[in-house]
């Protein structure tokens, strides 16, 4: 006995008010979702069973072509193709029907298997690199480069012989200009290990 599938009574898809005040979704893919349907329905269909659902999904696309709110509708088509698919390949295979052992249901899975796992890869690479500008960022705030410059001098042995102006002038540099303040501080550590690395037995008391 046949077992035709469900007469499908399409609605127009109106938002509701709710969802028009949400946030913008992604939008729906309205064929994927109707030939997902399709394969629900058909699990453990035969030939003639699956040929009766096709029918049936026939004559409510025909049912449905003179309705204006349809008139864009993507869902119907997508689901009397799917059917006639299923239909082609109970013919040509017999049994009933099963999406797990469906190559074309397989490859699908598979491509949106891969698609998500590249999608959670650019998420990961774009939250690395906002990561990494938030720390560029952190590392030029103001007293960040000034411990930093203060630390150097006193490693190099000027800071105690700094007048006050020269004082008065470290302290203003990371906020009037924080990029030339770490340019500064890097080129002081540049030069006292260049320095400590000429002195005999300095250099390696330095590094140690």
């Amino acid at each position: 006995m046949s077992t035709p599938a469900p007469r499908s009574h399409r609605r127009p898809r109106f938002p509701s008010p709710a969802a028009r005040g949400a946030a913008p979704r992604k939008p729906v893919d309205w064929a994927k979702a109707g030939r997902s349907t399709v394969r629900r329905r058909a699990r453990g269909m035969t030939h003639p069973e699956a040929a009766a659902a096709l029918e049936e999904a026939e004559l409510q696309q025909h049912l449905d072509r003179d309705r204006e709110d349809l008139a864009d509708d993507e869902r119907g088509p997508a689901e009397v193709g799917e059917w006639a698919r299923i239909v082609q390949l109970l013919a040509a295979v017999g049994g009933a029907y099963d999406p797990d052992t469906d190559a074309v249901v397989q490859d699908e899975l598979a491509a949106n298997a891969e698609r998500e796992r590249e999608k959670q890869l650019e998420e990961e690479k774009r939250l690395q690199e906002e990561e990494a500008e938030a720390a560029r960022h952190a590392a030029l705030a103001p007293d960040v480069l000034r411990h930093a410059l203060l630390r150097t001098l006193a490693r190099t042995g000027l800071l105690d012989s700094l007048s006050e102006d020269e004082r008065a002038a470290v302290s203003r540099l990371p906020d009037s200009d924080p990029a030339a303040a770490l340019a500064v501080n890097a080129l002081l550590a540049r030069a006292h290990e260049a320095g400590a690395s000429l002195r005999p037995g300095v250099g390696s008391e330095a590094r140690s």
